[in-house]
Order: C-alpha cells, then sequence, then structure tokens
C-alpha cells in the first residue's frame, strides 16, 4: 500500500484502532493458565521462528535497542526503571485503558506485575518483528492474512507444506481461517519466549554482543531485517530507518501538549505533503 509511509495515515490507523479496539496488538508472554506447545507438528517452534525469518533480539540493531529504551523512558513518569500496573494502565495517558492493559500483560515476560525495561524491550522487538514477517504474506493487503496466504509463502520458508498448515492451524487460536493481528502475536510471542532465558539476559546479551563487534573492525553484526521474507528495510522505531512507527508512538508525537488527548489542530491535514512532528 503506497500510503504506509506517510505519517498522517498510521495516525489515521491509530485514532480508528484506539476508538474501536480493545485487544493490544503486542506479542504475548506465556501464562500459568496456558504455557507455550513447544513444538509445531514434530518442529521445535525456535526452529519454525527461525525458518520463517525471525531473529528475535538477535537481529536488533543498536539504534533500534536504544530507540525501545526511550521510549520506555518517556513512559517511566517516576524514573524508577519499571512500569507497575497503576503506572502504565492506571494512569496512563495514551490510547484506551484496556489497550494499555493488554500491552502491559504482553510485557510482563515474568508475570510478576511488573515491566522493566528489558522486557518492554524484548516485548517491542518480538512484536514487530513478527508484524513485520506475517504482514508481508498478506498478499491482497486487507489486513487480515488468510490461510492459503500464509501457506503459499510459509511452505516456500519452511519447506514442508504440512508445516506450513501446521503452523497456521497454531496460529489460528479460535480456529476462523484468518488470524488478525492480535490473535497470531499472542501465540508468536509465546512461542519467542518458550524456553529461553530472561528479557534481562537477552537484552543484556545482545548488548554486549554488539559492543564486542563496534571494538573489532571489519565486522558488523547482524541488522534487523537482513534475511527476512521479501528483505525490505529493518522493523522498529520511526525516524531512523525502522519501518511503521506504533499506534502508541505515533500518538506521542501528534499529541504536542502531552495532555493524553489528540486536539483537531494536532492532527495533520491528510491532503497536505506529510511531515513527522519532532519529538
Amino acid at each position: 500500500m503506497q500510503n504506509f509511509g506517510r505519517p498522517w495515515f498510521w495516525l489515521t490507523c491509530m485514532v480508528a484502532i484506539s476508538a474501536i479496539s480493545t485487544q493490544a496488538v503486542y506479542a504475548q508472554p506465556p501464562s500459568p493458565a496456558r504455557s507455550a506447545p513447544l513444538k509445531v507438528g514434530h518442529v521445535p517452534v525456535a526452529d519454525v521462528l527461525q525458518r520463517l525469518g525471525a531473529k528475535l533480539e538477535r537481529g536488533s540493531a543498536a539504534k533500534e535497542l536504544d530507540g525501545y529504551s526511550g521510549h520506555f523512558d518517556r513512559m517511566d513518569t517516576n524514573r524508577d526503571g519499571k512500569h507497575t500496573r497503576a503506572e502504565y494502565v492506571d494512569k496512563g495517558g495514551y490510547m484506551t485503558p484496556q489497550a494499555r492493559a493488554g500491552i502491559f500483560r504482553a510485557a510482563d515476560g515474568n508475570t510478576d506485575g511488573i515491566v522493566t525495561k528489558a522486557e518492554y524491550i524484548l516485548n517491542r522487538i518480538i512484536t514487530d518483528e513478527a508484524k513485520a514477517i506475517v504482514q508481508e504474506m498478506d498478499d491482497d493487503q486487507d489486513g487480515l492474512v488468510e490461510r492459503a496466504e500464509f501457506v503459499k509463502h510459509a511452505a516456500k520458508l519452511l519447506s514442508d507444506i504440512e508445516l506450513a498448515e501446521q503452523g497456521y492451524a497454531a496460529l489460528d487460536a479460535n480456529a476462523d481461517g484468518g488470524i488478525p493481528m492480535p490473535e497470531y502475536l499472542r501465540v508468536w510471542g509465546r512461542w519467542a519466549r518458550a524456553g529461553r532465558k530472561s528479557a534481562e539476559q537477552r537484552i543484556a546479551a545482545r548488548r554486549a554482543e554488539l559492543a564486542d563487534f563496534a571494538n573489532k573492525p571489519g565486522k558488523k553484526p547482524a541488522q534487523s531485517g537482513q534475511g527476512r521474507p521479501g528483505g525490505g528495510p529493518p522493523f522498529g522505531r520511526p525516524g531512523a530507518g525502522f519501518g511503521p512507527p506504533s499506534i502508541s508512538e505515533v500518538f506521542e508525537r501528534f499529541d504536542g501538549n502531552k495532555d493524553g488527548k489528540l486536539q483537531k489542530d494536532e492532527v495533520p491535514d491528510p491532503n497536505s505533503k506529510p511531515i513527522l512532528p519532532t519529538t
């Protein structure tokens, strides 16, 4: 779709979703009541994700990690390095309380009621990459990846049409023949965390790897977006070449007076040349 790169397009989407949606489109962690399946068919979920093109935190550049970190800090009003439910959900100023609750639940990987910076960063990485991979399979660009579309693309990546069918069945939790973003992100998020280390360990390890590469001339770490289906630019933070911004980031950028509401004069004219607001 030609308008994907325009800030007003993402703002329009954000306003519409905020008005009608009570589901946050963020990848969900495991829950005590429903542990993630370790395999799709007979293949470990880690292998399925890798073959579909997911690199998780290993595909994140330092600039991307810094962007997520900065966004976390802007929302950490008491500067204690963590988000509590009261701080983020109850007192948050962006989107709806239901949407904030979904985001908080998704990011709280160890379900202790607190979202650390590492948990927030990891959730953003998982979510943005999942959207970049799955939405590229939406051939008719109607916003819904259907079974035939997913199987067609995934069968090539997985080299196994049966595994592609099984993968789609797992992502289509309600078995209705379509996987809207909130639905597949919940399953993808469990796969991306299953059997892996904590968010703190994973992000710290990636930071250390990037620092090590930075100190070794001639070597470059893997960059996000490389090798994923269809190629294209990396995913993540807007304004740094990392693809479309998240809903909350678009809201924050256009909310000039930071009152948690969008006024008419803050919304750009979609017929004018789009200019991304400065932060």
